[in-house]
Order: structure tokens, then sequence, then C-alpha cells
């Protein structure tokens, strides 16, 4: 028997009103049979006057975690992504990995398939119904977000979105899931005039005073001191970190860097690999790096003190991690820094200006310049190399640019001039990251009004991964001015390096094809673009590549989405 709709509003329209009370402007969505009293609330908005984040169809839900990534990485506000029962959270949980592992904090929510078979307004009306029930749904995804929860009541709505937004929020941040029952969300409810959010996370100051100092003796008293940023605080500059670097003279390595820490012309930026000057390091600080060095390939030099400062310095979501460390800084970064810096101050004298440190790594930093030059240089042919790709890439941003990348571009060879110039993949190495988040990126900075061009740089694996015509679909739809840039080599590059690493005179390197690596024969990556309404060119010879790069901005400056294919080897 059917039960009867209750009248009035209901509980769907107290979640979507609270979620934008919450601060939560954008809803990333893609639907299910569990959605009808989301969509009736959406419906309803012209009528009820309720305020809610702003809706937007996309057509896969990996598409929609990395697109709500990306929009963190620009705005630094979660979105909200909304999916249907288990199969679509399963969709999800790939994107939810690289979110936990960035401390994106993603406000991810799915449906839950009706628990009741009948008697209640929502129950069950379709076979999926029972096909699709789990014992524990959240188990899908717990061990890779903060906090997970059921709605059980209408009455909770406020309650469990604020809890929500305020976990995610709080440091270290990160994603956090609500499963949405469809009879719960269809339940009356109540809902106030000016809706107020609870929302209280919790943010961290300044590292201990006492260990703060401690580690401002070492650094005064170090050497060769070096330091080793991986990922830096979202700001829109790179301070106070540039400042301390700079009137300390601490050389400072982007390992593995998947945000910038400092510009590529900062004096003291010495390059992104930490494997050679890390030896002769005496005092190494490393900011927010879960990986600082490769200990298969280098260790530090025996005695250097090492120090580390993050909102988690042991990083211990990781479960296995021995990187020593002699003092733990655990506060906000920034702050940390700053205290740090004004520690450093009153340690040295006014007069030091570290001039045999600036004099030695300026000529570090001339041989790396040059040497980069030369090595893009002579990569103009066909196909190109990769670093002649970057280069041509560098050579065509300005400081509204952002590049995503994703197992793409060298960025040794380019030139980054403010903190949102450079996104890269996170360390969890989930494939499909580069062009969704660059999605997300572009669709913020459109609602920004700033002008900015997003460019997506990914291998052709990893845009096979991101279900290239869902991103085209949704680019179109969103009238996204995305430039995408495919480096088409025909293989899955990390896997064929990772086994060259390992047996470097084995069968596999010597075979003309490496088993499992190969990604031939290839499609015509261009005309899945070209189907969605895009600018899309291949191009084979590095000659062609400035004038290509020319045309797809001149497209994607009309508001025509773009796409490159170039044909690198490596």
């Amino acid at each position: 028997m059917k039960h009867e709709k209750p009248t009035g509003t209901f509980a769907a329209e107290a979640v979507l009103t609270h979620m934008k009370a919450a601060g939560i402007d954008v809803l990333f969505a893609n639907g299910g049979t569990d959605f009808p009293s989301i969509i009736e609330a959406f419906a309803r908005q012209s009528e009820t006057g309720l305020k809610m984040p702003e809706a937007l169809v996309i057509p896969h839900e990996g598409v929609a975690v990395g697109m709500a990534h990306g929009y963190y990485l620009m705005t630094s506000k979660p979105a909200g992504v909304i999916v249907h029962v288990n199969v679509g959270l399963a969709n999800s949980v790939m994107g939810l990995i690289n979110a936990r592992s960035e401390n994106v904090p993603v406000m991810m929510f799915s449906g839950r398939t009706p628990i009741t078979e009948h008697g209640r307004f929502g129950s069950r009306s379709s076979p999926i119904h029972w096909g699709q029930e789990m014992f524990d749904q959240g188990g899908m995804v717990r061990e890779v977000v903060k906090w997970d929860y059921e709605l059980r009541y209408a009455e909770q709505a406020g309650i469990v979105i604020d809890r929500a937004m305020s976990i995610a929020m709080s440091e270290p941040r990160g994603p956090v899931y609500l499963s949405l029952p469809r009879e719960a969300l269809a339940e009356g409810a109540k809902i106030e005039d000016g809706q107020r959010s609870t929302v209280t996370p919790t943010t961290y100051g300044p590292a201990d005073p006492a260990l703060v100092a401690e580690a401002a003796d070492l650094l005064a008293k170090a050497k060769n001191p070096l330091i080793i940023c991986q990922s830096p605080e979202l700001g829109p500059d790179f301070e106070p970190l540039s400042s301390f670097i700079d009137k300390f003279a601490l050389p400072t390595v982007e390992m593995w860097a998947t945000r910038l820490a400092l510009p590529s012309d900062h004096p003291m930026m010495i390059g992104r690999d930490s494997t050679q000057v890390l030896k002769e390091a005496d005092v190494v600080l490393v900011i927010n790096a879960a990986v600082p060095w490769i200990s298969d390939h280098t260790e530090p030099m025996e005695g250097a003190k090492i120090i580390a400062i993050g909102p988690d310095p042991q990083h211990s979501r990781v479960p296995i991690r021995s990187f020593p460390i002699d003092i733990a800084l655990a506060g906000g970064i920034n702050k940390t820094i700053a205290a740090l810096a004004a520690a450093m101050a009153e340690r040295m004298p006014a007069s030091e200006t570290f001039s045999e440190r600036r004099e030695k790594w300026a000529k570090v930093k001339a041989a790396q310049v040059e040497a980069a030059t030369k090595h893009a240089a002579l990569g103009n042919g066909s196909p190109m190399t990769p670093a002649y790709v970057s280069r041509c890439i560098s050579d065509i941003m300005d400081d509204k640019t952002t590049v995503v990348n994703e197992l793409g571009i060298d960025p040794s060879v380019m030139n980054f001039t403010h903190p949102k110039a450079f996104f890269s993949t996170p360390l969890s190495g989930g494939l499909g990251f580069g062009v969704t988040a660059a999605l997300g990126a572009q669709l913020a900075a459109q609602r920004q009004g700033e002008g900015r061009q997003v460019i997506a740089t990914v291998g052709d694996g990893s845009y096979m991964f991101a279900n290239p015509v869902a991103c085209h679909q949704t680019a179109t739809a969103l009238k996204l001015p995305l430039l995408t840039i495919v480096f088409n080599n025909g293989i899955w590059n990390a896997v064929r390096r990772s086994t060259l690493y390992m047996y470097p005179d084995g069968s596999a390197a010597t075979a003309n094809i490496m088993p499992i690596t190969a990604l031939d024969p290839a499609p015509d990556y261009a005309a899945v673009a070209r189907a969605h309404g895009a600018h899309a060119e291949r191009v084979e010879n590095g000659a062609d590549l400035p004038a290509a790069l020319q045309r797809a901005l001149a497209a994607t400056k009309s508001g025509q989405q773009a796409m490159l294919e170039v044909m690198v080897s490596y």
C-alpha cells in the first residue's frame, strides 16, 4: 500500500538549505532513483524561496569528485557531490582517495536504497532497490573519509550537515560522507526562516613555542640547511614562506610538489628532487611532505637534524612511514613558519646576509636553468619530448593561467609565477585526476569572473581514466573553456619506469613491447573532443606546436573548449 505524501516542506529541502547555509555553493550531482525528493526540492525552489546550492549535472561520478577537488584548490571552499546509492559511491571512491591524500574537504553525499519494502512514502518501487542494498554502504569509503554517517530522521538535517562541514574543514582537512535514505529525505520537516549554520571547524595556531625555539636554534647554527616542501597551504601569495626563505637564504626543494611553495625564479628554489642535496644538509626542514625523499635512493647525512612542520607532521593516515623527525612542529603551516621566522630573527645578527650561501646556490640555479633550456630545445622533433612541449606551454602562460598536471608536463623546464599556476597529481596516484580537477578549477575561475585559463596536461592513459566523453560533455554543458593537452606516447610510462627501476637488465627492458604497458592501438583522441564541439588538433612535429597552442588559446578566449593531442616519446 502506498503511503501518503507529507504536506509542507520536507527533509530534502532541509538538507539542501543547510548545505547552502553551511557554505556549500555548488553541488555536483549525478542522479538516481533515490533522488526524487532532491529533484522536487530544486523544482519547488521558485515557489518556496529556499536558498540552496547551485546543482550542476555531471554525467560521471568520478568526474564530479575530481571537479570538487579542483574547485577547492582554486577557492579554498568545499563543494558538495551527490551520487546514486552504492553504485554511484563506488565510482566516487578513487576521487575520494585522491582528496584524502591531499587533505581536500569534499562534502560527499549519496542516496541509500529505500530501507522499507512498503508502508512508507518513498518505500521500494523497483527491483534495483533490493539489488543495491548493502549491509554497510558507508564501509565502502570509511577508510578514506574523516567521518561518515547516515541520516536517520528529518530533524537531523541541520545537525548532520553542520557537523559534516565542521569535520571536513578541521585541520588536517579532508572529505566526509553522508548517506541519505530515500524515505528520510521524503519526510516532512520544519524549515526556519533565516537558516543559521553552526559550522565550527578546528583550526591550528603556530606550533609549541618551546619547540619552535629549538628548531630556530638548529636552523640558525646550520651550515648547510635545506627545506623540502610538498603541499603548502593554499593562499593568494607565497607568503610567509617566500620571505622566510629569502631572508635566511634557505635552499628549497619542491619534492613531488602537488602545489607550489615558491615562484620558479625565487633565488632559493633549487629544484624538484631532494636526492643529491639531502646528502650534504645538516638541518632539514620538511614542510607538509609525506615523502620528503625516497628512502631506497638516499638518506640524510649522518647526524643531520630533521624538523617537520604540518597539521600532522607524522602523517598518521599512512600505515607505515619511518622518515626520521627530531622536532615535530604540529600546527598551522603558515602560522608556524611565521613564528619560526620571528624566532630565527632573534637569533641572527641583522648584518648577516648569508652571502656565501647565496652565491653557492645562485651558481647551482643558473646551471639548472641553462641545462633545462638545452634539454627542452633538444625535443623539437617528431615525436617531441615532454620537456619541449612543457617549455612551449610555459611560454604561453601568464599570471592568469593555471596548469593542472597528471603525468604530462616536465615542471623543471617551466616558469611558474603565482601560487595558482600549478597543481599536480596527489601522491595517492588515482588516475583521472588531471582533466576532472581542471574542469573544477575552470568552473571556479568562471564563477569568480577572473578570466583565468586552466590547462589540463595529462598522459594518454590518464586521459582515458578521466572518462573523457563525460569530461568534454561537462565542459560543453557548463560552457567551460578548458584547454586539454594530451601527451600521447602510447604507453603507461609510470608502469614502464617502475619496471625498469626494479629490473633494468630484465627481459621486459629488452622486449619490443613491454607487457601490460602498451596503449595500442591508440584512438583518435582529438576526435573524441571534437565530437563535443571542441577545437581539437593532433600535433606531430615540434615546429608546429607553438602555432597550434595559439590557435587553441584563441578558441578558449572565444568560450570554446580546446584540446591538443601532442605526439611525444620519452
